[in-house]
């Protein structure tokens, strides 16, 4: 069985505007002067690093007023839709936006029986689809996902452990939208976000204990979750940073899981000293308990398609 799970290397790859920095100067303008502090202060442009030291803050008050001091989420709750503001804005309109050619990226996905990833952006709406139909499939049959309703209809799979942009929560059942009545998925997105008042499902806490509690909330999340610790096999890891400070419900579900070869795909490794390859290679075996076997992410073909010059 052959797995992949994917992070947000793989959006940063096809355009930097979905690099942290450039998400923060983009929502930049209209952040309240509280949030707008702590980004400074705190040295970063990582907002779920940010929520993370939100969260870390109230325990720390809360515990030490014995639960007299309740503080407000407010501040937690406006990082976060200023993320999903930004990457909404960052959003390719097409396909063909950022330079991306579709169908590379779905040739290199079909290569796997599943794919996981904790991305929140469109591009894996499109990669589904190759040239001859829908061969990934995501189980929202009829827009809608029923968990009594997975099988797999002999296709490969893809799970969104995160949530996306396009997934939202209607009536207490977990959908996905299309571009409608919409020239473009983004249009779709900003009416059901602005028009509607309605917010993506799109787990962004700061902690992986927070994440981790929302996805076992979700009928979805949580049944993509249990996949993703059930697999076995192997799997390719490409653009994930595997970082247990707010990801360590995805490192634990590696190690708990079936996996026997784990392939790491590092962005630049030739460019790494031998000591830094030396550190990555003892971080990551010690992290996921199994010896990795660490390629340049280049040679990867989600690297390998070619990008338009605009």
């Amino acid at each position: 069985m052959r797995n992949i799970l994917i992070g947000n290397g793989l959006s940063i790859s096809i355009s930097t505007s979905f690099s942290y920095s450039s998400l923060r100067a983009l929502a930049s303008d209209d952040l309240s002067p509280a949030v707008d502090r702590l980004f400074n202060q705190l040295g970063t442009d990582d907002f779920e690093h940010l929520l993370r030291k939100v969260q870390d803050a109230r325990d720390v008050i809360e515990a030490i007023t014995d639960g007299q001091v309740i503080v407000s989420q407010s501040i937690s709750e406006e990082i976060k839709s200023k993320l999903i503001e930004a990457i909404r804005k960052t959003n390719p309109s097409h396909p063909m936006s950022h330079g991306l050619d579709p169908q590379a990226l779905n040739r290199a996905l079909s290569e796997y029986n599943k794919v996981f990833t904790t991305n929140y952006d469109i591009y894996m709406y499109w990669a589904r689809k190759g040239n001859e139909g829908f061969n990934i499939i995501d189980f929202f049959f009829n827009s809608y996902f029923d968990r009594n309703n997975v099988d797999l209809r002999g296709r490969h799979a893809i799970y969104f452990l995160h949530g996306a942009l396009f997934i939202f929560e209607e009536e207490n059942k977990v959908i996905k939208i299309g571009k409608g009545e919409f020239s473009t998925l983004d249009e779709a997105i900003e009416d059901r976000i602005v028009s509607q008042n309605s917010f993506p499902l799109f787990i962004s806490e700061g902690s992986s204990e927070e994440k981790l509690s929302n996805i076992k909330k979700n009928e979805y999340l949580s049944f993509c979750f249990d996949n993703f610790r059930a697999v076995t096999g192997e799997l390719d890891v490409y653009g994930h940073g595997l970082n247990p400070d707010i990801d360590n419900h995805i490192v634990s579900a590696i190690v708990d899981s079936g996996i026997e070869v784990i392939r790491y795909f590092q962005y630049k490794l030739g460019e790494m000293s031998d000591g830094e390859k030396a550190h990555l290679q003892t971080t990551l075996n010690s992290r996921l308990k199994r010896e990795v076997v660490i390629y340049d992410a280049s040679e990867h073909n989600l690297s390998k398609w070619s990008v338009f010059d605009f």
